[in-house]
């Protein structure tokens, strides 16, 4: 199936709709391929001990509600079984200044909003809820996760409004570390649940070590590691660039954020910019 086009600077909301289609139910969080083929993981249904309770929340279903939780607490509370709680992902877009750029194909921001959109719609194609945080200079925009389709959509409309507020953001507005973003995140989401971040790894603070091991014992923390052509293979010379108001002399050189994440022990997927947007535009490190 072909992706509706794009300038490759906009998040295209089209776009993320249509991925649906092409992401299928790979390497779903809390899933596995089977040497058959099939899907493994804990099974959909009731059973299981109870995890925990949580606020009743759009889309779950209402026989869930626990009476005796609901009494005790004033607030409608429902069941939250092991299953849903692992089938739970919370993706992290960063649309800080440094990824409002690109040199081919799309803007590293583009390339993690769809990059996102197709591990949220594997998640609802496996029965799984989906929540999103947006991580803006000077802010961070959270939606909590909820099932089916609706909340995908809902997610991809909300990347495309948020990209398109950044995009207009004054680029002299200082913005927080990534391991601020990460650290508040993670603060929304149940012990076993996944956090996936898709980032170019620019700023990620001189805490990101400390707030990533912290993340790590409480859920399952993923970074799609999104790089620009010159990022992956960049070309041999002298260069002039402007930085900071001044203009300087240097090379362009090889990044080493997947290194540093792999030393951390962070999964990582690598997904390149100038690729277009499909399940396999992602690679393991």
């Amino acid at each position: 199936m072909s992706l509706p086009p794009t300038s490759g600077a906009t998040v295209a909301l089209d776009r993320l709709v249509a991925l649906a289609a092409v992401a299928g139910v790979a390497e779903t969080v809390g899933l596995s391929r089977s040497d058959t083929g099939g899907l493994s993981g804990p099974k959909r249904g009731e059973g299981g001990d109870i995890f925990d309770l949580r606020p009743f929340q759009e889309g779950d279903d209402p026989r869930r509600i626990d009476p005796a939780a609901t009494a005790r607490s004033g607030r409608v509370q429902v069941r939250s079984r092991h299953e849903e709680i692992e089938q739970t992902v919370m993706l992290v877009a960063d649309f800080r200044r440094p990824m409002l750029w690109g040199t081919k194909g799309r803007f590293r921001s583009v390339a993690a909003a769809e990059a996102l959109a197709v591990e949220g719609w594997r998640t609802i194609a496996a029965g799984g809820r989906v929540g999103c945080v947006v991580l803006r200079s000077g802010e961070a925009e959270v939606h909590p996760p909820r099932p089916r389709e609706a909340a995908m959509l809902a997610i991809a409309n909300v990347f495309a409004r948020a990209h398109q507020a950044a995009m207009a953001t004054p680029a002299d507005l200082p913005g927080d570390p990534l391991s601020s973003g990460l650290e508040h995140a993670v603060s929304q989401v149940r012990f076993g649940a996944s956090v996936i971040v898709a980032t170019g790894f620019d700023d990620p603070g001189d805490d990101f070590a400390a707030v990533a091991a912290i993340a790590m014992r409480k859920c399952r923390l993923s970074i799609l590691l999104v790089q620009d052509a010159l990022e992956s293979a960049p070309p041999a010379g002298v260069f002039a660039v402007r930085a900071r108001g001044a203009i300087t002399r240097g090379r362009f050189g090889r990044s080493t954020s997947a290194a540093h994440l792999d030393a951390l022990g962070i999964k990582t997927r690598i997904v390149r910019a100038e690729q277009p947007a499909a399940p396999d535009g992602a690679h393991d490190t």
